[in-house]
């Protein structure tokens, strides 16, 4: 059976916008049949007192951090607190990248066509910032140079639309990343709207980084309705193996 995380989640404890308490947190991850969850605060949760949290815990929980740069936002693991870079967009991501590569971490782009199809009048898009300058393929789009940069992108985000999500997707695959899957909750509403499936025991953040590092996982979408499509190219990920996790994650 695979483990499976929720990557991208945020509590109070270090983000101002999310509604969701740390209790309810590893409610959640326990009432869906998640192995663990990776909680990525935007401001940080203080090392100390998260250690002390995860520790009574019986899933596992990892600590990482939703880094704001100006060219979108990136999970950062490894790091204590939030790295600012200078001069342009650019160099910004590549001192973070400096960053976690001194720390032994791992950088995953969050959602990072979110608002690229809000077209015709605008872009909010944090990569292509210019509407009448947007690419016209997967192919054209993965050459922006963040991608050489960062480790992976998220292509299974639950608070993204599906054309954000399926976009997302195309570009991993022209750039040959798996790509990750989390729900960027910050209340139990969509827990799990976004997981990743590892394939074997992940016990602890080594476990997990080792697990990043191989390429040995797959997105996927919908598990909290009880209807998990797999988003990724891992032949050994079978539906099955995701219905089989819990017999209480398809209540809700």
């Amino acid at each position: 059976m695979p483990s499976l995380f929720d990557l991208h989640v945020h509590t109070n404890q270090g983000s101002p916008d999310s509604a969701l308490t740390p209790e309810e947190m590893v409610s959640e991850v326990k009432r869906l049949g998640l192995t663990g969850a990776m909680v990525t605060e935007h401001d940080g949760w203080q090392k100390a007192e998260f250690q002390a949290f995860a520790s009574k815990q019986d899933i596992v929980l990892v600590r990482a951090h939703e880094v704001y740069t100006p060219l979108g936002h990136v999970i950062t693991m490894g790091l204590e607190g939030h790295v600012a870079g200078y001069g342009d967009s650019l160099e910004t991501i590549r001192v973070l990248r400096k960053a976690v590569d001194n720390a032994g971490g791992f950088m995953i782009l969050a959602h990072p066509f979110r608002f690229l199809f809000d077209l015709p009048h605008y872009t909010q898009n944090m990569l292509f910032q210019e509407a009448d300058n947007l690419p016209e393929s997967a192919d054209e789009a993965s050459k922006h140079p963040i991608f050489e940069i960062v480790d992976e992108i998220e292509v299974v985000n639950g608070g993204n639309i599906e054309v954000e999500n399926r976009y997302a997707q195309e570009v991993a695959a022209v750039l040959g990343k798996w790509g990750t899957g989390g729900s960027d909750a910050h209340s139990t509403d969509g827990f799990a709207r976004g997981t990743t499936a590892f394939n074997g025991d992940i016990r602890n953040e080594r476990d997990l980084l080792d697990a990043l590092r191989a390429g040995d996982f797959a997105p996927v979408e919908g598990f909290h309705i009880g209807k998990p499509a797999n988003y990724g190219r891992a032949a050994w990920l079978k539906p099955e193996m995701l219905n089989g996790h819990s017999h209480e994650s398809f209540s809700s």
